[in-house]
């Protein structure tokens, strides 16, 4: 194990600059996501990346280590997590299908056909969404690559079942985010119709309800979806009220964009077209630069931007890299002022392992309802596990400076 971390951590680096410092690794990657609870980033990774691709790859965050790939298909593109933590969902280029992954098992688990266009051939995914508490429940943008446009409609999966009410091909929602159980707005990327759409979900399947065409325009845009607005990745603000209209411009930015619920800023992983890489935030009211930092690290293209944890930052880059982003105002100041913890090997089977630069004063094992798991004792640094059933439980750690760390433990 040891030999294959020293491997890991190879060709990553760190810089600082004032407040905030940039890590890189060096990982070939389609998209991210972020798991809270386990405060791990997933990432899909394409075979391009060698010996540990056709994978999903589980990024710590805190120590920048690629800390295990687990095989989930052909060429993994779009990823989706459910609020809850419990799915990250894959789509390819390698296969028409959608491929669950069970982050309390770490496995790849139930995989489906996409089905195909009668015409056209088969259907790949382009955009996926799991909706609002409902980790069984996704929504696609079904792409169809050998025609244009691409777009084969919208569909709603439960499991593997679809149902069946979709929305019509060839001008559609090519990009889209839930705004609760039962609606979806997106927007059309591949034409200049330019539509921003409303989407109505039900148990019949998925509907469009309307169109305001021209309020956001431009090729190719994705956006996220805060409290009625959307933030374009061109830097528009578009506010969803019944009548879609711009109501401010980040400026000069071109690139994805991730909502810093924390700090309360809209962040963008900007580059231009020299492949010049900015991060930038700024305040989602007036608009304006909180702060900027070149990205010297990395060249080219962003793919995607998220949070990874209060004052974390995490984007890949179509040179090969992930960058993680620390802000030292919060991140670093704690991580040198506080205990810091690892856990491991985790997901585990039997033992659990818990190392501290701090005496650990007392562990206590948890339900995910809350009920303490009595008679395991901590001892020599570890802690065994294998009489708990498979699941996931809640470590809460106390150590002698009064530190409370709580962890998410997976028992295979």
């Amino acid at each position: 194990m040891k030999k294959i971390l020293s491997f890991l951590i190879l060709g990553t680096c760190s810089v600082t600059f004032a407040q905030l410092q940039v890590n890189t690794m060096n990982l070939t990657v389609n998209d991210l996501v972020y798991d809270s609870v386990t405060n791990k980033i997933y990432a899909s990774i394409p075979s391009a990346n060698g010996a540990n691709g056709n994978s999903i790859g589980v990024i710590n965050p805190v120590t920048r280590v690629l800390e295990n790939t687990i095989f989930i298909g052909s060429e993994p593109t779009v990823l989706a997590i459910s609020d809850n933590g419990q799915y990250v969902y894959a789509g390819f280029t390698g296969t028409s299908t959608i491929r669950r992954f069970d982050v309390a098992t770490q496995t790849a688990g139930l995989q489906f056909s996409l089905g195909s266009d009668p015409f056209f051939g088969a259907f790949y995914a382009q955009d996926i969404e799991v909706m609002p508490g409902n980790p069984t429940t996704i929504a696609v943008s079904r792409r169809r690559p050998n025609v244009s446009p691409t777009h084969g409609g919208v569909a709603i999966y439960d499991n593997n079942v679809m149902r069946p009410t979709t929305t019509p091909d060839h001008t559609g929602s090519n990009q889209f985010e839930f705004t609760d159980t039962n609606s979806l707005v997106g927007y059309n990327t591949e034409s200049t119709e330019y539509g921003l759409r409303r989407l109505s979900v039900n148990s019949s399947g998925v509907s469009n309800v309307s169109v305001s065409a021209g309020v956001l325009t431009g090729f190719n845009l994705d956006f996220i979806y805060k409290n009625n607005t959307i933030f374009a990745t061109n830097g528009t603000v578009v506010e969803m009220t019944s009548a879609p209209f711009v109501s401010g411009q980040f400026s000069n930015v071109s690139g994805p964009v991730v909502f810093d619920n924390y700090y309360n800023r809209v962040c963008f992983a900007s580059y231009d077209w020299s492949g010049n890489i900015t991060f930038k935030r700024f305040n989602p009211n007036t608009f304006l630069l909180f702060d900027s930092l070149p990205i010297t690290q990395a060249f080219g293209n962003v793919k995607k931007i998220i949070t990874c944890g209060n004052g974390c930052y995490a984007f890949n880059t179509s040179d090969n890299k992930v960058i993680i982003i620390n802000d030292s105002t919060l991140g670093l100041s704690e991580i040198s002022t506080r205990n810091i913890l690892s856990i491991y090997p985790n997901p585990t089977s039997d033992f659990l392992y818990i190392k501290s630069d701090v005496e650990i004063k007392e562990v206590n094992i948890s339900d995910l309802n809350g009920r303490i798991i009595n008679n395991l004792d901590f001892v020599d640094n570890k802690i065994y596990l294998g009489a708990l059933q498979t699941g996931i439980y809640l470590a809460k750690i106390s150590d002698i400076n009064g530190n409370i760390t709580t962890e998410k433990i997976i028992k295979k």
